[in-house]
């Protein structure tokens, strides 16, 4: 009889566990929908923080360049997934007037120096002791992902995952984002 009282409660929690996979699955970047941000069409909040080396990095000192700002954590499953396209494609487009800058939230100092060792990544990654600048941004969890042009306007937030094809036509749309309105503007 115990065996036959489990099958219920069994079938219950599976039905939970499904659904919830199914809500998640929805609202990540495979399903295709996005919450979209009050940010985006406004100026990018400017922060001042110091990178993991130390060096003080202000979001202002990159106007002029297209910017990807990707808020990660290194208990961030997802964020450890798109590590390598970040990095490849940060590789494959420096030099071109794009920066990326990697924002650790939610997380222990030493995990996250472990993490962008582990990595090697290339591109400014900075840690936000307080947790402030995340909450500027309206940041959800992580992995989230702003893309800034070269003006400091945001265009676009990914939330989840990205793939390198999925960053390279996010850039070009924020390199692209304030030119078109320009020619459109002055024909």
């Amino acid at each position: 009889m115990k065996i036959s009282n489990a099958v219920p409660k069994i079938i219950t929690v599976l039905i939970i566990a499904l659904l919830a996979y199914t809500l998640w699955n929805g609202l990540s970047e495979k399903g295709g929908l996005q919450n979209p941000s009050q940010l985006v069409g406004k100026p990018a909040p400017e922060f001042v923080l110091k990178s993991f080396d130390g060096e003080k990095i202000r979001l202002s000192d990159f106007r002029g360049k297209t910017l990807l700002v990707n808020f990660w954590a290194s208990w961030c499953h997802p964020c450890r997934e798109e590590a390598p396209a970040l990095e490849r494609a940060y590789m494959s487009l420096s030099g071109n007037q794009v920066e990326f800058i990697g924002i650790n939230i939610m997380d222990d100092r030493k995990s996250a120096e472990e993490y962008v060792k582990s990595f090697e990544e290339s591109f400014v990654n900075i840690y936000d002791p307080e947790n402030r600048v995340h909450l500027d941004y309206g940041v959800g969890g992580v992995p989230e992902t702003f893309f800034v042009n070269p003006e400091g306007i945001i265009t676009d937030k990914h939330r989840g995952p990205l793939t390198e094809r999925m960053i390279m036509d996010y850039i070009e749309k924020a390199t692209l984002y304030n030119e078109q309105s320009r020619e459109i503007e002055n024909p």
